[in-house]
């Protein structure tokens, strides 16, 4: 009889394994993971709703053969740009000057920012579980100018621990598409996060973030021309963002020859199935991006 898989424990093993340091860059404190093989590529996560511990499955899978860097969004600016300006003043005060690319959700927006506006950086990009500036999903928030505001002060007026348990049951949406094995372990893993309640704070930051993208110019293909061959789009069968979306996020790379493939779950099976990610992420990494 198979062990059933908690997140928790998962995470408290990798966190004992790769604890997190707290670094300064420019008067700006995050914290921070870094570890993997010494000398090996790097590869940068970009977390949905600011839930670094998503990543935790990936940073274990890929230490053996990379390095990996796993951050904490600073919370003193929501503006995109400026959160980019950020991680790259990271990099440099790790000393690291080139970068895979791996993003997920909001994350993967923030990933395809991030190598347009840093193209010396970036070696390669990963994009699961997201979408592009030209989407129906970007065009939505603009309309909620008005709402937005409203939606903010009801979070900072509501007690941090009512909107975690706020938060649990919204997040079981997200879990309907998948086995009732994997819905288990997805619990554990939103439960992971919202154990936390200095959360509440990152969630708000998140929203706001989220509504930055209404202000961000549409990316084009020559904005990302540079990595020809060298992109990995990977869409969910069960995804919470539209098809025509999807559509649209594989339109603006596939010109590029990027390798867009099906993967199973919903927005969170990336988590709750990352075996059968990792999978497809390995033999892509393994035949397209040369180590440098």
């Amino acid at each position: 009889m198979s062990q059933t898989r908690n997140f928790r424990t998962e995470y408290e093993a990798f966190i004992q394994k790769y604890p997190y340091k707290t670094i300064d860059v420019n008067g700006i404190k995050v914290r921070y993971q870094y570890g993997g093989k010494k000398d090996a590529p790097v590869l940068l996560f970009f977390h949905g709703l600011e839930m670094q511990e998503m990543w935790t499955a990936y940073a274990m899978h890929y230490e053996k053969d990379y390095r990996f860097l796993n951050y904490e969004y600073p919370l003193h600016t929501a503006s995109i740009d400026k959160q980019m300006e950020f991680a790259y003043a990271l990099l440099q005060k790790l000393s690291i000057s080139r970068v895979i690319l791996i993003g997920a959700s909001d994350g993967g927006i923030h990933a395809q920012m991030f190598a347009k506006k840093y193209p010396a950086m970036v070696q390669g990009m990963i994009l699961m579980t997201t979408l592009t500036l030209d989407s129906d999903y970007c065009r939505h928030i603009k309309k909620e100018w008005l709402t937005c505001p409203i939606l903010l002060t009801t979070l900072r007026l509501t007690p941090a621990k009512k909107e975690m348990q706020l938060l649990l049951k919204k997040c079981d949406a997200f879990l309907t598409c998948e086995s009732p094995e994997d819905q288990a372990y997805g619990k554990t893993f939103y439960e992971t996060v919202a154990s936390d309640l200095h959360y509440k704070e990152k969630f708000i930051h998140s929203v706001k973030a989220v509504n930055e993208l209404k202000n961000c110019k549409l990316f084009t293909e020559s904005d990302f021309a540079y990595l020809r061959g060298k992109v990995q789009v990977l869409l969910p069968e069960h995804d919470i963002f539209t098809k025509e979306d999807q559509d649209r996020l594989a339109a603006l790379f596939r010109p590029l020859d990027a390798q867009i493939l099906s993967v199973p779950g919903g927005h969170v099976g990336f988590i709750v199935q990352a075996d059968s990610y990792l999978e497809k992420m390995d033999a892509f990494l393994k035949g397209h991006i040369v180590k440098d």
